[in-house]
């Protein structure tokens, strides 16, 4: 009898470990459930903490995504540091970069975020993985970890990224690493629903220019007080950084539209000038463009027929814009460079 039990025994080892080795999912089940989930949602509502190590000191923001399929977009983005919220808004208007405190807007025509999508955004997150073909996947408890290629065209040196999602295929964190494996960018999801129900003018850009439509954002609080308008006069700001083989040349005072500008002029191994001002109009319009994270605010960055570049930004009232033959990459540099200076 005992001979008899053991093969029996045996065999129901290996029928058990085999039903277990059959019963769990391949990195290519997830990517068809991952597509397959992207098909089917009509949206969703995020909420995240955003770490951006651009610098000696980290940069945190908090994140809040609406998304309503197909194209109604509203990322909030709350400084931590600044205490400063900017909206990044798409309808069937067009794409706006708002500033609610300053009551100051962009507006532009732009493919955004189909384009250059942030990794804020489930899809930007869920598209990474479903098109790397070399991707990697290990489980960490229950939940999947994705190792996959990482693709921003505002930062080369971003390489790759490490993406967790949980059983039911909602993000968790994700992190993005330079080719050193030092991870300059991270997100950690606190809240996460799929096809919830908005407001009917949860996408309308005079909503979300009114702060007291917008008690979801805790820094909307504060920026409900009435907010000082800053007058034309300022002191220049010159950037840190200079790339290679650029040298800085002539500082410029001009007066246009009866408004102080400077005019700060680089030149070398690219050949480009930084514009300073103190603009008073509400909305400025662009034909063509797409926002760009510099860490501290979102910028706007459009391209001419020419291969001329402008990254227009916005801190503490200056506005500024750079323009020249310098690659993205190294435009964004020079912006973050300005972040925390006086004026001299």
């Amino acid at each position: 009898m005992k001979r008899a039990a053991l093969p029996l025994a045996l065999l129901l080892v290996f029928s058990l470990l085999l039903g277990g080795c059959f019963g769990q999912k391949t990195p290519e089940d997830i990517v068809d459930d991952l597509g397959s989930t992207l098909d089917k949602m009509g949206g969703y509502k995020s909420q995240a903490v955003l770490t951006m190590q651009t610098s000696s000191t980290p940069m945190e923001y908090d994140v809040e995504v609406w998304y309503e399929k197909p194209t109604n977009y509203r990322v909030a983005l709350t400084s931590k540091q600044r205490g400063i919220t900017q909206i990044i808004l798409r309808n069937n208007e067009g794409v706006f970069v708002l500033t609610p405190h300053l009551k100051k807007s962009f507006r532009f025509q732009s493919g955004w975020p189909e384009n250059n999508g942030p990794l804020y955004l489930y899809e930007t997150l869920a598209r990474s993985i479903i098109d790397d073909t070399e991707r990697k996947m290990n489980m960490d408890n229950k939940d999947y970890v994705f190792e996959v290629k990482a693709n921003y065209s505002g930062n080369r040196s971003l390489t790759k990224q490490k993406i967790w999602l949980t059983e039911d295929l909602k993000p968790k964190r994700a992190e993005i690493m330079d080719s050193n494996l030092d991870t300059l960018v991270k997100i950690n999801f606190t809240e996460f629903v799929f096809n919830p129900t908005f407001d009917q003018d949860a996408f309308d850009k005079d909503r979300n220019m009114t702060t007291s439509s917008m008690s979801v954002i805790p820094t909307m609080a504060q920026a409900s007080q009435p907010s000082q308008q800053p007058n034309s006069q300022f002191g220049v700001i010159v950037p840190t950084y200079m790339p290679e083989g650029v040298k800085q040349g002539d500082i410029e005072p001009v007066t246009r539209n009866g408004q102080k500008t400077i005019v700060l002029q680089y030149n070398g191994a690219y050949n480009y000038k930084l514009i300073e001002s103190r603009p008073t109009e509400a909305t400025v319009s662009y034909e063509q463009g797409m926002p760009v994270d510099l860490g501290f605010t979102i910028g706007v960055l459009t391209q001419t027929a020419d291969n001329q570049r402008y990254l227009t930004w916005e801190l503490d009232g200056v506005e500024f814009t750079l323009t020249g033959d310098l690659p993205e990459v190294e435009m964004v540099q020079v912006a973050q460079s300005t972040y925390g200076l006086g004026g001299k």
